[in-house]
């Protein structure tokens, strides 16, 4: 009984990850098409291929850490329909991710919730995401700029990051280390 609710809780936080890329993509791809109908078709692919992965990949308990890769990298892709700046996201990798294992879509939310509150889409390197696997671990970083003034609606504030911790502490409990803050940089 203990390993069925915990199945099915981890089944319902799965389900809850934010949707509004899907919308924003579709739209975005939408516009694209009159303006490039080449790119737009290579995007749709992608989308495609990304819709792919969460409705089949995403079963197992763990996948390759190479495949939620894949999945990430056409992720941004996709995001960067928002912008013209080549800078907004700095992405980097380090280390052999072969033979490591993880749960399906453990690290998107954070990437998600990067894209969701960028909001300046000209300023150089507003979302830096970095990955550096080691021997027995992953340290994962997601950063974003933000405006500290922008109004987030209460009805989804928070939501996410408390799904991302009880998804975590189901997962691995006192064997992983979150920290989520806020840094307030004033710019001149």
């Amino acid at each position: 009984l203990n390993k069925r609710n915990y199945e099915t809780e981890l089944a319902m936080l799965k389900s809850q990850i934010n949707p509004h890329f899907l919308f924003n993509t579709i739209n975005n791809i939408d516009v694209l098409i009159t303006k490039d109908a080449i790119r737009a078709s290579e995007y749709l692919n992608k989308l495609s291929d990304i819709m792919r992965f969460m409705l089949y990949e995403t079963k197992p308990q763990r996948i390759p850490l190479n495949k939620e890769l894949t999945y990430i990298e056409k992720f941004i892709e996709l995001q960067k329909i928002r912008t013209t700046n080549e800078h907004f996201i700095n992405y980097s990798l380090k280390g052999d991710p072969t033979n490591f294992m993880i749960p399906p879509m453990i690290l998107i939310p954070f990437i998600e919730n990067a894209f969701k509150h960028a909001e300046n889409t000209k300023a150089e390197n507003a979302i830096n995401i970095n990955l550096d696997i080691k021997h027995e671990s992953i340290i994962f970083q997601c950063e974003n700029f933000f405006n500290q003034n922008s109004q987030i609606s209460s009805e989804h504030s928070g939501l996410g990051s408390e799904i991302i911790k009880k998804r975590l502490s189901l997962l691995y409990p006192d064997k992983h280390k979150l920290t989520i803050t806020n840094k307030f940089q004033l710019l001149s």
